[in-house]
């Protein structure tokens, strides 16, 4: 079966998180330009970039203290100055616990109706599969016979990754088990390994992995003994891509991606046939500046190829917004 599969290197402005339907315009704008790059009468995956909406949760909400921009970390610590009085009694224990709250649990439930709203909608218009990229928020459930959506752990904050049907319907939200520093471990939980589930769709069995999962090689093998055939990999890489390892191994950090990410950690694998890398670049906020080269890749059956080998489409240039897209042939299900 020939579908195709597209990362979507994403470039917002901080003006594109100022209110819900900002972001649902930048987003439809992308997800329009994925679609004009393919062939619209076979399956599609689209893939966004990690932590894509995660400004979502806070930036429409305090949109008068941060619409000058300049850094998120002093931009933050301003928010909790300015409303303090919102925090909860066991949240003010310290500064950053109270920024957590205020940027990420506060108004979790409006944030993620948002998010879900938005992709649901594009991947019902396309009739396409939407990996969302992902957010930041507690765990949420929505029961009706409970009133609907509500927080399940408001002291838990993950950097969650939700994947969409062609019907609009939330198949499946897998956390990001190991953490970066400085940023997420100081901010972010750890979700736990068992929630790293695939995905039986029309195009295969589809499993996520985000950024800095997918250089774990237990983790690749988790999911390439479940029967994985497309691995996504949304990603948000804050060090510049020419610029020194940022774990200080020999070469670029650009480099080391590639050697040791997507294109290359497939290579071999019995079940895993292709990888999507759909990579956040520019900076909504001056300390959060992301750069990557978006990719889409291939598994050779070669154990030890090298990515060169792997790669089937990959983006131009490391700072600025690109589709990449590619039609390939699988089994499907």
């Amino acid at each position: 079966m020939r579908v195709n599969l597209v990362a979507v290197q994403a470039k917002p402005d901080l003006k594109d998180y100022a209110w819900p339907e900002a972001f649902s315009a930048k987003m439809a704008s992308l997800m329009a330009q994925a679609m004009g790059a393919v062939d619209g009468g076979l399956p599609t995956l689209v893939s966004f970039p990690e932590l894509v909406a995660m400004y979502l949760t806070f930036v429409p909400y305090y949109w008068d203290d941060l619409k000058g921009g300049g850094k998120l970390e002093s931009a933050a610590m301003q928010i909790v100055m300015n409303h303090l009085g919102r925090v909860p009694e066991a949240e003010r224990t310290n500064p950053e616990r109270a920024a957590r709250y205020l940027l990420f649990v506060e108004h979790a439930l409006e944030a993620e109706k948002a998010y879900i709203d938005t992709f649901s909608g594009l991947a019902r218009e396309y009739g396409a599969y939407v990996a969302a990229g992902s957010i930041a928020l507690p765990p949420i459930e929505r029961e009706p016979s409970k009133g609907g959506r509500h927080l399940m752990d408001a002291t838990k904050v993950y950097n969650i990754a939700y994947l969409f049907s062609p019907r609009g319907v939330p198949l499946r939200r897998v956390p990001k088990v190991n953490l970066t520093e400085p940023f997420e471990a100081r901010v972010f939980d750890a979700g736990p390994r068992s929630e790293l589930i695939p995905v039986d769709t029309l195009l295969g069995r589809i499993g996520t992995l985000v950024c800095w999962d997918g250089f774990h090689e237990s983790l690749v093998e988790h999911y390439d003994a479940m029967g994985v055939d497309i691995l996504l990999k949304p990603s948000y890489n804050q060090h510049l891509w020419g610029g020194p390892c940022s774990y200080d191994a020999p070469g670029t950090e650009g480099e080391n991606w590639l050697r040791t990410g997507c294109p290359s950690i497939i290579q071999g694998r019995d079940n895993i046939r292709y990888g999507v890398n759909a990579m956040m670049v520019g900076a909504v906020f001056e300390d959060m500046l992301a750069e990557g080269l978006s990719s889409i890749s291939r598994n050779t059956s070669r154990s030890g190829a090298s990515w060169e080998e792997g790669i089937i489409a990959m983006a131009e240039r490391p700072d600025a917004e690109e589709i990449v897209a590619a039609a390939v042939d699988i089994d499907g299900r």
